[in-house]
Parts: structure tokens; sequence; C-alpha cells
């Protein structure tokens, strides 16, 4: 019970009075600034391996959740700043009962120290999609939470909704894309451009996400 008053008490406090306003810089055009963006001071040590937990999701169909997950896996993993290692549902429920856990609910007790046993981790990622609607304009929730799997400190949260209609985002989105393109990297998905392929979008959404996350 110690632990999970830990570990909720830090994520709730993350966008809190002690978060702050970062301009994360970035190769793409991208979407405005996010506001709700926070990232702790480093702590001494860069994390090597980060457990990546399922997407979080209350009412979104299967098949448009496992595409995020593998969209939010191959793009943190493109950044090179750990080891990614990616935790199924399978996985999640036969050590916690539970297929999904969302960053801002109850969570186990023993969540930090059965992670860090299992998969030698140094970090625990939590993703939830706060809303999806994979209909023009495409928009995308997103909500994230990258903790210390041994302290329960916050090392960096973002929460954010990617709306294609906004035309910033639209911008840094096919900007996006033409340079996968230029770089003989097309973007996967269901055909047709970024801003109408909800596949090729998530990709975009993803990659955004994880700009501002950089660990020393």
């Amino acid at each position: 019970m110690k632990h999970r008053v830990l570990v909720l008490a830090l994520l709730g406090a993350a966008f809190g009075a002690g978060c702050q306003t970062i301009k994360p810089a970035g190769v793409f055009v991208g979407p405005p600034s996010p506001q709700n963006f926070f990232s702790g001071e480093p702590v001494g040590y860069p994390f090597r391996r980060v457990a990546l937990l399922p997407i979080f999701n209350e009412k979104y169909p299967t098949e448009s959740v496992r595409v995020l997950d593998s969209a939010f896996n191959a793009e943190l993993t493109k950044k090179s700043l750990f080891e990614v290692v990616p935790v199924s549902q399978a996985s999640l429920e036969k050590l916690f009962g539970d297929r999904q856990l969302s960053s801002v609910e109850n969570l186990p007790a023993n969540l930090l120290e059965k992670l860090r046993e299992r998969y030698g981790v140094d970090g625990i990622l939590f993703t939830d999609i706060t809303h999806y609607s994979p209909y023009r304009p495409i928009s995308i929730g997103v909500r994230a939470k990258l903790i210390d799997a041994t302290s329960g400190d916050i090392r960096w949260a973002f929460d954010y909704l990617f709306d294609s209609g906004n035309p910033g985002i639209a911008a840094g989105a096919k900007t996006y894309q033409a340079k996968l393109n230029q770089d003989n990297q097309p973007l996967p998905g269901d055909g047709g451009t970024v801003l109408i392929s909800p596949t090729r979008f998530a990709k975009y959404v993803a990659n955004q996400t994880y700009v501002s996350l950089t660990l020393k």
C-alpha cells in the first residue's frame, strides 16, 4: 500500500504546480508547443532499459489500439535513448491481473518491484489514449508518463491532443511524411496521405510525442 500511495501521488502531481512549459526542439515542423509537458531534473544516471506498457484506452477498437501500440513502440525505439522492453497485455495480466494500466488510476502496490525483477528495467512508460477519432480531421489525444522504476519519481510527462484540423499540426504531419519519403522510408498504413490515414497519422503523433523526451 505504501508503494501504491507513493506512485499515485507522484503520477498525479506531474501536471500540477511543479510543471513547467518547455518548447521541445525537433527536426520537423510540428504542432504548437504543448503546454502540458513536464521534464524532471536529471538525477545523475541514465535509463538503460524501459518497460513500455500496453496503451491504455477505455472505448476505442482493439485494431486501432494495436496500430497505436505498434507506432509508439517503433518511434520510441528509434529515439535510441534506452532499450525499449515492450510489455504485452498477456504478460501484464499475468503479473497484475489487468491487461492495461492507466497512469491516472490506482496502480498495483508492487508494480515497480515486479517490473524491475521481471524485466530488469530502470523506467516504466505509461501511454494513455485520451481521445481517438479516425475520421477527418483525424485527432489523437496522448497522455504519457515515464517514471523511475526504483524511486517512483516522474522523469518525463506529456499530455496533448493532436488534431489534424489544426493548420500547424497538418503542416507538421505532411512535412514528416515528405521527410520519410525523401529518406526512402515511406510510411506504412492503409493508403492515402498522412492526413487521411489513421495509421500514418498515428506514426506522426508518436514521433512528435517523443520529441521532448530527452534523458541525460
